[in-house]
């Protein structure tokens, strides 16, 4: 049953499970709110403890994928998934939820890089951009389908959503079982293989390039407020919506329908913000690319901020999209300024290192915003989430200052100071 062509089925699995996400994600804090009865501290808690997970077992789950079987990572880490999403929605008790983030932890980290890294082994490097972008365009389509399937089942029972979409990834996981392929998977070389020692190296070599290059600092900075602020926003934004603002009756709606509409409407605003950017940002510039990066900072704290002041729904959701349309192009250009930035020789090392230290930043910031939220209100939590975006646009008003990216090549003492042990 492994006669399917690999990039078809690297399109379809993104596909499935786009439409299982968004059909879930939809409406999950929505539940864990309103039947699970979590408060916002206990919100926050369960994606703390996720990203817990997610960094602690990074090396050991990176060395099943790079020693032993790549599609066996992606097969597995689906399958964990949908089972964590499965138990989540059939037993709505906190301890339960709490527990199974573990469970989705290390599915998440088993099927992170996997599936990009498989599908580029089966077509070839050279040939898998063009898949990514397909498999890109079908999952934003089967988002809005999911989104639309989310609202129907909602209006049945608030926990449906959740458990169907849990079901539907556990199923995608055994389809990739059977006619998954890997017919060119090479084990990396021990000296190559994700370890702790590796991960330890990357952190030690992080430091000592940031010592011999201060700017870097930057960039590191950025994603430490970054973290603070996604950890807090994602998980708080729909809590505070449901118990700050009465919904209006239009057509019978549902609170729940109306998140639904409002996820819909994020797809759509994102993509409307990201094709400005595509139209308007001169990619090559290295200063119109950071200027587009202050802009949109700029536009997302001031969306947050008018959310968390807003006094009316309407208002609030105006603020919401704002934020939603600033946000769309965020990680793109921020790939695209980071690259300008690091030399290609150590650009791996500070990529690495910025996603360890956004995630040490969420698990220490995020407990905070939720103790904020629960000890004063969510909607001083969220104001605190946008105020914290502000250093952000300092440091990228701080690289703005040049005319020309801060990559340059290190000499070759430098570059030996980096590598030694």
């Amino acid at each position: 049953m492994r006669n399917f062509k690999a990039s078809s089925i690297f399109i379809a699995m993104s596909g499935a499970l786009s439409l299982s996400y968004s059909m879930l994600l939809t409406i999950e804090l929505i539940y864990l709110a309103k039947v699970v009865g979590m408060s916002p501290l206990q919100l926050i808690l369960i994606g703390t403890l996720q990203q817990t997970v997610c960094l602690l077992l990074q090396a050991p789950t990176g060395v099943l994928a790079d020693m032993y079987s790549r599609r066996w990572a992606v097969v597995l880490g689906v399958l964990l998934i949908g089972i964590s999403y499965l138990i989540e929605g059939l037993v709505p008790i906190f301890t339960v939820v709490l527990s199974i983030q573990v469970t989705r932890g290390i599915g998440v980290t088993l099927m992170a890089g996997a599936d990009t890294a498989w599908i580029a082994d089966e077509v070839g490097a050279d040939h898998a951009g063009p898949v990514y972008i397909r498999a890109a365009q079908v999952g934003s389509l089967c988002s809005l389908v999911g989104i639309g399937i989310s609202m129907g089942l909602v209006s049945v029972r608030l926990n449906l959503p959740v458990a169907l979409g849990g079901a539907l990834i556990i199923a995608v996981s055994l389809i990739l079982a059977l006619v998954m392929p890997e017919r060119n998977f090479k084990p990396a070389p021990r000296e190559e293989r994700t370890s702790w020692q590796q991960m330890a190296y990357t952190l030690r070599s992080g430091i000592r390039l940031v010592r011999l290059r201060p700017v870097l600092l930057t960039v590191l900075g950025i994603g430490v407020f970054a973290g603070i602020f996604s950890a807090g926003f994602d998980q708080l934004w729909q809590y505070y919506l449901l118990h700050g603002f009465s919904f209006p009756v239009l057509g019978g709606l549902a609170s729940e329908t109306w998140f639904c509409i409002i996820e819909a409407c994020i797809v759509t605003t994102n993509f409307c913000g990201t094709e400005i950017a595509r139209r308007f940002v001169d990619m090559k510039s290295h200063r119109a690319v950071a200027l587009a990066l202050f802009v949109s900072d700029a536009l997302m704290m001031v969306g947050v901020i008018a959310f968390a002041l807003a006094g009316q729904f309407l208002l609030a959701l105006a603020a919401f999209f704002l934020f939603t349309t600033a946000g769309g192009p965020r990680m793109s250009l921020e790939q695209i300024w980071m690259n300008q930035n690091l030399e290609s020789s150590v650009r791996a090392t500070v990529f690495s290192l910025r996603g360890q230290v956004s995630a040490i930043a969420q698990i220490t910031g995020g407990p905070l915003l939720g103790l904020l939220a629960t000890h004063y209100s969510t909607r001083a939590a969220i104001l605190v989430t946008g105020i914290i975006l502000a250093p952000a646009l300092l440091l990228y008003a701080r690289t703005m200052r040049r005319d020309t990216p801060l990559a340059r090549p290190l000499e070759p003492e430098v570059k030996a100071t980096l590598l030694e042990e």
